[in-house]
């Protein structure tokens, strides 16, 4: 990829993409991708033009500079995440939500329900790879969460509850 942001570039990609709906089947298929290679080449040029920057940017501190890129890319990338997202949510009132929302739709209980089994997963897996003595474990826990999925939400929630919380796998079905 161009650049170490892999959720940046995937998201370039996504742009450069020309897609088409299929009514029969009601998904969303790629009809065309852009090739281009002027990003790229910007990115590149601009990052090699930093380097004339060098003796401005000696003046900051490193624990400033370092800190500050990586506040700001987890500020961009969580902003619009849907977990972030649902769980404040949870916390709004429904007056403020728009009528379709799964808390008004489902209900707040449903919702964060949902969202704390998530949390709970997260939890599972931060704590797993934070083991050196089980992070070996870390390939098969990601399966695991995929037959939590199939096989444990469907028993406690229905598959339109599912839709409306945002699960993909449910409207794919």
């Amino acid at each position: 990829w161009m650049c170490g942001a892999t959720v940046q570039s995937m998201a370039h990609t996504k742009a450069l993409t020309a897609t088409t709906f299929d009514a029969s089947t009601g998904l969303e298929g790629v009809s065309s991708v852009v090739e281009t290679r002027a990003a790229g080449l910007a990115t590149h040029a601009l990052i090699a033009v930093s380097l004339l920057l060098l003796p401005l940017l000696r003046q900051v501190p490193i624990p400033i500079a370092s800190s500050g890129v990586f506040l700001y890319l987890g500020r961009k990338l969580v902003r619009g995440n849907a977990f972030v997202l649902r769980a404040s949510d949870c916390l709004s009132e429904r007056s403020r939500l728009p009528p379709d929302h799964a808390v008004n739709t489902i209900g707040r209980g449903k919702a964060a329900v949902y969202t704390l089994v998530q949390a709970l997963c997260l939890a599972m897996l931060w704590v797993l790879k934070g083991s050196s003595r089980i992070s070996i474990l870390f390939p098969a826990v990601i399966g695991l969460l995929m037959v939590t999925r199939a096989k444990v939400l469907p028993r406690f929630f229905k598959e339109h509850e599912l839709r409306a919380l945002g699960d993909e796998v449910a409207e794919a079905d």
